[in-house]
């Protein structure tokens, strides 16, 4: 007798004409069945028999059923560890399940890159520089930077641009500002898969939700001071009033900003790492109820290990963190269990070939369903640790990174040459910091640095110099370094801030 499915498959809802859900508490994986699929393997469940199932679930669905689409079912089902299997264990049925969608979604990549090679060379910068077989690895493909895009922006265009697009700037942290093109059918074909990777922000959408980021252009909004609250309300989202100043706000405005968040009553609050924290810290100090949504969502530029501190101590939740930016949407989000997972479908991320001595890497994007403006091995400029072991979520299968890095630019130096990313530093901060908000160190020499510190509301005075020491572990010796409080800390011109960066005379 042929295997029947595991006993603890459960069946989500009633079957429709849109298909039914299995649910395999084993691994926390749910599979959309097309209704064809879900009746045959519930019949199956109830006859045990290939024979009877065809006859049986062809007349069900009116069709012509034949015992080899049954077998073809069930072999597919058996790759993905869900027939019974007597002398298996757990542990084996669920890595059995993990490498048999790690499979799928590699092979659904590949065919998406073979079908986007002669799309691209339809475009007159791709026609010009990439190679004419479609069977080239990826690797072998040139590297697409952030400067041939500026300089050639009409030439990643289509003829003709669809109806439903957005001209957008990039946030020019760290360089010039880049003009982009977004497609808003492309933005809505990639980002909700990108979200369903953490199931506890997927549940959450389509539900209100307040955002607080830069005060300058990003996305379709600009500078937001002076707006009314209706003008900054649209539909479920509420945008709150920023300013590059946030962190000397008055409290008037803080109180402002509480009474906005309580009344819009946000199942979730999406921000910028330093702005919110800046904002919590002093909502903290004034005793403002703040309100309890179901987690952050942090975005826009690295969240360090404090903000993340204050912000889970000030809204009592998680803080979830995202990786994404302006020229192709978000394409890894945090678990549950802090992991970053890479949306598995519809992009492809590289960590490039580094000659540093840490495990950092450059990230390259390539887009594979993005219809405009399709991006083939992008230089980001950003930096990440690749992720070990396969993380214990649900989504185990996805390639996953350790951690982010921050900008490659605003990497320092040691005093012996290494190059310490924004990351390092932040966790070398973080490990001694009692009570402060948020900081910058800059490099002004080869063994010359500066901490500009913002005390928390918590701040303790001894505190600053366990900092201190902590930085000179990782500087290396000689290292001469000046830390300094500051009343505020004030971004760059993009208005983001930047946790550390070397002056040009330092490199």
């Amino acid at each position: 007798m042929l295997p029947r499915l595991r006993a603890e498959l459960q069946w989500r809802g009633a079957l429709s004409e849109d298909g039914a859900l299995l649910f395999d508490p084993l691994t926390g994986r749910e599979f959309a069945l097309s209704r064809a699929q879900a009746v045959l393997l519930r019949t199956f469940a109830e006859q045990g028999d290939v024979g009877r199932t065809a006859a049986i679930g062809g007349e069900i669905l009116d069709l012509d059923v034949e015992p080899e689409m049954v077998e073809t079912l069930l072999v597919a089902f058996a790759e993905l560890a869900l027939l019974a299997e007597p002398d298996a264990d757990r542990e084996h049925l669920r890595e059995r399940q993990r490498l048999a969608r790690r499979r799928h979604f590699e092979d659904v990549r590949a065919d998406k890159l073979r079908a986007l090679l002669p799309r691209l060379r339809e475009l007159p910068y791709y026609a010009r520089t990439l190679p004419t077989d479609d069977d080239s690895p990826l690797t072998n493909l040139p590297v697409l930077g952030k400067s041939a895009v500026r300089a050639h922006l009409d030439e990643f265009l289509p003829a003709s641009l669809p109806d439903e697009v957005r001209w957008m700037s990039t946030s020019g942290t760290t360089g010039e500002r880049q003009q982009v093109v977004r497609s808003l059918v492309d933005w809505e074909a990639s980002q909700p898969w990108t979200w369903g990777l953490n199931r506890t922000i997927q549940a959450a959408l389509g539900e209100r939700y307040c955002r607080l980021t830069t005060p300058f252009c990003n996305g379709n909004e600009c500078h937001l001071r002076g707006a009314s609250r209706a003008e900054r309300t649209q539909g479920r989202r509420r945008s709150l009033e920023s300013g590059l100043d946030i962190a000397s706000f008055p409290p008037s405005r803080i109180e402002q900003m509480a009474t906005e968040l309580r009344e819009h009553e946000p199942a979730y609050v999406l921000a910028d790492p330093s702005y919110l924290a800046m904002f919590a810290d002093q909502a903290l100090r004034l005793g403002l109820r703040l309100p309890r949504p179901r987690f952050v969502l942090t975005a826009y530029e690295l969240c360090s290990a404090l903000h993340r501190r204050i912000l889970e101590r000030a809204f009592e939740c998680p803080v979830f963190d995202a990786y994404g930016a302006t020229e192709y949407g978000a394409v890894a989000v945090q678990c549950e269990a802090g992991r970053y997972h890479v949306n598995p479908e519809c992009f492809i991320l590289e960590l490039a070939e580094d000659t540093e001595a840490d495990e950092a890497r450059e990230l390259l994007v390539t887009t594979l369903d993005k219809q405009v403006m399709p991006l083939l091995r992008y230089a980001t400029g950003d930096l990440a640790r690749p992720g070990g072991a396969p993380c214990s979520c649900a989504w185990s299968e996805t390639d996953t990174l350790a951690s982010l890095e921050g900008r490659a630019v605003d990497s320092v130096r040691s005093t012996d040459g290494r190059r310490l990313t924004a990351g390092a530093i932040d966790r070398a901060v973080a490990s001694a910091a009692r009570g402060i908000v948020s900081y910058c160190l800059v490099q002004r020499g080869e063994a010359s640095y500066r901490l500009e510190v913002l005390p928390a509301e918590d701040f303790v005075e001894n505190s600053l110099p366990a900092v201190v020491e902590a930085l000179r572990a990782v500087l290396g010796p000689g290292a001469q370094l000046r830390a300094d409080r500051r009343r505020e800390l004030l971004p760059a011109s993009s208005g983001k801030f930047r946790l550390a960066y070397a002056e040009p005379r330092a490199r």
